[in-house]
């Protein structure tokens, strides 16, 4: 699952110092997670639905910044609604409904949904948004590496959001939660997953459940740090039968699978 040479070389050139968060976060163990420290994944993104009438919208997917004006999310956020007026994007915040004083909100230029995304197996689960102006860096907003290279069962990478966290009442800061891939094998027995997961995803989680991804946090990252020291955008988060339940960790699309498609899309646009 190995990028060419060439498409390596342009994710590098586009993502120089990307990984990197000028905020260090707190290795702490979302379903049983923690609150993340502030400024801690400078690319997580939000994405808010508007309201079709009157100011303001709801929390409803999350996303990777990859470039200065690209951001990776998954197709099932997008692919019924792509009118670009619908959604605000926020980078740099921190609390899900308030407007912290490091946020921005943004706005989109384009949507891109895999073209060979399906609804009913989630397969080919990922999207690219175009924001409507490239945006300067700051020590709260920064890009995250794209994995070229897939990390072996047993790593342990992080999944960060603003989902349901199957409490009475939800956390509105962002939460943070670390949690190992599962061998595909393994994810896919009769008791687990039952062969639904496909080469192009994979699980991460524990067997016992308890920490895990959720609604809400779809679309999101799920990164894994590499040799460098730099954090890699490995998984986009997909789906799951429940949340954080035994045997049915989150599942999540292998983004090395699209390393071609995630370039194509924005040479050419």
């Amino acid at each position: 699952m190995l990028a060419p040479l060439v498409l390596l070389s342009f994710v590098v050139a586009a993502t120089a110092d990307c990984g990197v968060p000028a905020i260090q976060p707190v290795n702490t163990m979302i379903v049983g997670g923690n609150d993340a420290t502030e400024g801690s994944w400078p690319w997580q993104v939000g994405i808010i639905k508007n309201y079709l009438v009157g100011s303001g919208g709801y929390h409803m997917c999350g996303a990777t910044l990859i470039n200065d004006q690209w951001i990776v999310s998954a197709a099932h956020c997008f692919y019924r609604w792509k009118r670009l007026s619908d959604y605000t994007i926020t980078v740099g915040s921190h609390d899900r409904d308030d407007v912290d004083k490091n946020q921005q909100n943004l706005k989109l230029g384009g949507i891109w949904v895999h073209e060979d995304y399906n609804s009913r197996t989630l397969d080919n689960d990922i999207a690219m948004l175009k924001l409507e102006q490239p945006i300067t860096f700051t020590d709260y907003i920064s890009p995250a590496c794209v994995a070229t290279n897939d990390y072996p069962a047993g790593t342990t990478c992080v999944v960060t959001g603003w989902g349901d966290q199957e409490t009475a009442v939800d956390d509105t800061d962002l939460q943070e939660v670390y949690v190992p891939i599962i061998d595909t094998e393994v994810c896919n027995r009769q008791n687990w997953y039952n062969g639904a997961i496909t080469d192009n995803m994979f699980c991460a989680g524990y067997p016992e459940g308890g920490q895990d991804s959720c609604q809400g946090d779809s679309g999101g990252p799920f990164v894994c740090r590499n040799q460098a020291g730099a954090w890699e955008l490995t998984g986009v988060v997909s789906w799951g039968y429940g949340c954080a339940d035994a045997l049915n960790p989150g599942v999540y699309t292998r983004v090395t699978r699209y390393n071609n498609w995630i370039n194509g899309i924005m040479s050419n646009n």
